[in-house]
């Protein structure tokens, strides 16, 4: 074998061995069983802001970077993935199989590294196969073509209804995508949970 090429697979081998032992303790780490319901945000930034500074107007302001998903995006994923799963093995519908067949290759191999220390925005692989599920369910919810006319108008609203609750709570979480400074009692309303924090 020519150097170049045993030097890469050295190379290779380093880099994954280095990363599957990585086990260093960190607050941010995570386990993947939570990352479909957003169980443990990474904070990549956090300033605390006093008045004055950095356009502060209150006693206290926070700005931040977190990796908190839009919660209703990633909830109705972790529940399209249960349709997913019946509407494929029920129906044998290829569609259904093909989303979750990404899901699988995106998702499943982190529970194999479930000591080491990993984080919530590794999802990013498997995130654009949470999102076509999402979209499979609330195709099934709109109903196909030749379905009434009610229940279509159903759909629509149930659907419309969905992907506005989408938007509005992207806004909401958005000066935490973007290290906006915002009153502390604002950034402390978009901390849901404990484990956000």
């Amino acid at each position: 074998m020519p150097d170049a090429l045993r030097s890469l697979w050295h190379y290779h081998q380093e880099m994954y061995h280095f990363h599957v032992t990585l086990h260093s303790p960190h607050p941010y780490k995570t386990n993947p069983w939570s990352w479909l319901i957003q169980g443990r945000p990474t904070s990549f930034f956090y300033e605390s802001p006093k008045k004055g500074q950095d356009g502060c107007t209150v006693a206290q302001c926070s700005k931040a970077i977190t990796s908190i998903g839009t919660p209703t995006l990633w909830w109705a994923g972790a529940l399209a993935l249960i349709v997913l799963v019946v509407v494929w093995a029920g129906r044998r519908d290829w569609r259904a199989g093909a989303i979750l067949a990404g899901m699988v290759a995106g998702y499943l191999p982190w529970f194999q590294y479930q000591q080491r220390t990993i984080y919530a925005f590794y999802a990013i692989a498997f995130l654009p196969f949470m999102v076509l599920g999402v979209v499979y369910v609330l195709g099934m919810v709109l109903g196909p073509p030749t379905a009434t006319g009610r229940r279509r108008v159903v759909g629509a609203v149930l659907c419309g209804s969905f992907v506005l609750s989408c938007v509005l709570l992207f806004f909401f979480f958005y000066p935490l995508y973007t290290a906006q400074v915002i009153p502390y009692t604002q950034w402390a309303a978009r901390m849901w949970f404990p484990a956000w924090i």
